[in-house]
């Protein structure tokens, strides 16, 4: 059963994460091998050869490994992005999943798909022949205000591909990974005038009702004016809490989260469906060790354990059977499979086989760090208190707990997303009781009756808001200390693994040396400066960043009303330079808010005694307002013209180089600015094109011989033949990515 249980899975992390790294023949020669290993186990076997019988487990073990191989393959296959031609439309039909996303000028939705093909009558594209297992979702956008889907209703629609934006950046998100992880092989947008064809309507559903809790938490008023204690509104945290929707959820929400490490309570997961399957557990088991009837035929636990079992069941419907939602629920039910069967103690048998069963229902989890680390908090639980001799407290079992897994998540945590709260074992020993047996049971509970009488439940809603407020203020208070966060940048996987076999040794009973186990984990932990020099970067508008030792400073299109834009954080993030909201200085911030166009961003950075690097300063510039100014060792210069004084072009030194950064836009402006260039020669020319007539030509008579020009997106066809004649290179960020040159 062993080698069932490890085959199966290990064929399936082969299929989904080394497979498509290698060229598309080594997955074939692969399954060759794999064949062929498999062949000779089961000739040996035959034949009956006494001292080849011990190659039963490896046949066994190696049978289950190509199954997953293939399933993992299958299933890969089946969620590749989907090639869709822009311009071209499409008959898609589909049922709608989960609770629709409202922008400010749109919303999306997810649809399970059926049918996609060219024809209405056609399936040319894709078409679903498993509906249970696996499904295929589509993002659809819908810009009319006058469309407006149900969760639950299948339609039949015309869609066009949409084009995504993704910010290039040594930052930014995986999308295209995230994608599928979500099942979502394509991102589409309603066509115009595309009738919406109702298929049919379920007459109940959960997503239904998780849509109206959604719209009446959105309109309910913050405490903040009504006594509340906490500078943040409660009813976007339990609506999280609830179906699992973030919408609400505003930045300042997820600073306090972030720096106090209690971002996973607002995301439904393991932990949550487990919370409540123990409280249904300690709530009901004293009425059913009541009930002769049942203690007479079978232990009291068992009726306990279905009904929380059952409970976790309602908690996954109404979070919208997510697919983190879905792995807890397979945990925990094979965790009460065993307590039933009397197997309770096979705890290791118990966890290899629910990742065995997690990955057989979804094989692209994987993919996902939150699928990694909810395993990765079990085993540490299970290795600090599964083999006690004695049996602790449960307040102490809870610290060791806690302890251990900061420890332990610290080193994927701080390789991962480079940053780990140093206070988050203090906040979760108080926020996760309080979470998971007083907050998510009671909105829970008022969630169900609100449906029936929403009025007389009015209080229990309120109760729920003024403890979470609590809890809020709570982690604001933790929030607000400088270290709180401990960022140490971009790390190597080397680092990662001497940290892990460091941990080993930290949270394993017996073992002498613990220091050693500290000092494996330093290279991850030590802060170094790394990503110093100039990027260029963005999605639509130009970003270019200097960062160096001392500061770091960047042009853009203003970020207000963000001091420090959600680019500029992961960037800095990124790096390991920390920073403390309400602990920065701000000079000049009217240039911000005031700016006309382009604003440029000053950072000082200051340094610890261990060398970490923090934000000092946030000093804001309108390049257009002066005609020279200064930032560190790098002077700026302002082209202008006086009858356009709202629009400029800036001029530097970089490494040697004489850059030009050229955010004009207008025929007459772009005219009358390179009139003031006349005699001025550049080594770089960074270019955001604009509508209208190109005056691109003109710029390359500015640039020396061994000039580079870098654009956003793709030239235009005659502005291409005028750069291809002139033999300057060319770097579109759109197609090639960010562009960096290191310090000197």
């Amino acid at each position: 059963m062993w080698s069932m249980v490890l085959g199966l899975p290990v064929g399936i992390l082969i299929a989904v994460l080394i497979l498509p790294v290698y060229p598309p023949g080594f997955g074939a020669y692969a399954l060759i091998v794999l064949l062929l290993s498999l062949a000779a186990a089961v000739v040996c076997l035959r034949y009956g050869y006494p001292a080849l019988r011990a190659l039963r487990q490896i046949s066994v073990l190696l049978a289950a490994c190509l199954a997953g191989v293939g399933l993992g393959t299958f299933v890969e296959q089946r969620l590749n992005p989907w090639g869709l031609q822009p311009g071209t439309t499409y008959y898609l039909t589909g049922t709608v999943s989960g609770v629709p996303k409202w922008g400010k000028y749109s919303r999306r939705y997810w649809l399970e798909t059926e049918c996609v093909g060219t024809r209405a009558d056609r399936c040319d594209v894709f078409q679903n022949f498993l509906t249970l297992l696996w499904p295929v979702v589509v993002e659809l956008t819908v810009s009319n205000p006058k469309v407006e889907l149900q969760p639950g209703q299948t339609v039949r629609i015309q869609v066009q591909a949409r084009s995504s934006r993704q910010d290039a950046s040594p930052a930014q998100f995986n999308v295209a990974r995230w994608l599928r992880t979500n099942h979502v092989v394509a991102r589409v947008k309603l066509a115009k005038s595309s009738p919406v064809a109702v298929l049919s309507e379920p007459l109940v559903s959960v997503d239904r009702l998780r849509a109206d809790l959604n719209r009446y938490l959105a309109t309910r008023p913050s405490l903040q004016g009504a006594g509340g204690s906490s500078g943040l509104s409660p009813y976007p945290v339990l609506l999280a809490l609830v179906t699992g929707d973030r919408a609400l959820m505003e930045d300042r929400h997820w600073y306090v989260f972030n720096r106090t490490g209690t971002t996973h309570l607002v995301a439904i997961s393991g932990l949550h469906v487990g919370l409540v399957a123990a409280f249904v557990t300690l709530v009901t088991l004293p009425l059913f060790r009541r009930w002769r009837w049942l203690t007479a035929r079978y232990p009291a636990s068992h009726g306990a354990l279905i009904l929380a079992w059952g409970a976790a069941l309602y908690y996954t419907a109404l979070a919208g059977f997510a697919l983190p939602t879905q792995r807890a629920l397979i945990m925990l039910s094979v965790f009460v499979l065993l307590k039933l069967t009397g197997k309770a103690r096979q705890l290791w048998f118990g966890l290899a086989l629910a990742f065995c069963l997690v990955l057989v229902w979804d094989p692209v989890a994987c993919l996902s760090l939150g699928f990694w680390l909810s395993f990765v908090a079990v085993y540490l639980i299970l290795w600090l208190i599964g083999g006690s001799v004695d049996k602790p407290s449960i307040a102490r079992q809870w610290t060791t707990v806690q302890l251990g897994l900061f420890v332990g998540l610290a080193p994927v945590l701080l390789w991962s997303v480079h940053s780990v709260s140093l206070v988050s074992a203090g906040t979760n020993i108080i926020a996760i009781p309080v979470i998971g047996f007083v907050v998510v049971p009671l909105t829970l509970i008022w969630a169900s009756l609100w449906t029936v009488c929403p009025d007389q439940v009015q209080f229990l809603l309120q109760a729920v808001a003024v403890i979470t407020d609590g809890l809020l203020w709570l982690l604001e208070m933790m929030a607000s200390g400088h270290y709180s966060v401990w960022s140490v940048g971009q790390r190597g996987f080397g680092s990662l693994l001497l940290a892990l076999l460091g941990v080993l040794w930290l949270v394993s009973a017996g073992l002498p040396g613990r220091i050693w186990g500290w000092l494996l984990m330093l290279p991850l932990l030590l802060p170094q400066v790394q990503g110093t020099g100039l990027y260029v970067m963005g999605s639509g508008a130009a970003r270019l960043l200097v960062h160096d030792e001392e500061r770091v400073w960047s042009i853009s299109d203003s970020h207000w009303p963000q001091p420090v834009a959600r680019w500029q954080s992961s960037l800095l993030q990124h790096w390991g330079i920390g920073w403390v909201q309400g602990g920065l200085g701000y000079h000049n911030s009217a240039a911000l808010w005031l700016a006309p166009g382009p604003v440029i961003t000053e950072f000082t950075l200051r340094v610890d005694g261990i060398g970490s690097r923090h934000l000092s300063t946030a000093t804001y510039h309108n390049p257009c307002e002066k005609a020279h100014w200064r930032i560190g060792d790098t002077e700026f210069q302002r082209y202008s013209a006086e009858s356009y004084p709202a629009q400029c072009a800036v001029g530097f030194e970089f490494n040697h180089k004489r850059w030009l950064y050229w955010p004009v836009q207008g025929v007459r402006a772009q005219l009358a600015i390179q009139e003031q260039l006349a005699g001025e020669q550049f080594d770089m020319l960074l270019l955001m094109p604009g509508r209208g007539r190109s005056t691109l030509p003109g710029l390359l008579t500015l640039l020396a011989p061994d000039a580079r020009l870098i654009t956003m997106k793709a030239l235009s066809a005659n502005d291409q033949e005028a750069v291809e004649a002139s033999g300057i290179p060319v770097h579109v960020v759109k197609a090639h990515g960010y562009y960096h040159e290191p310090l000197p």
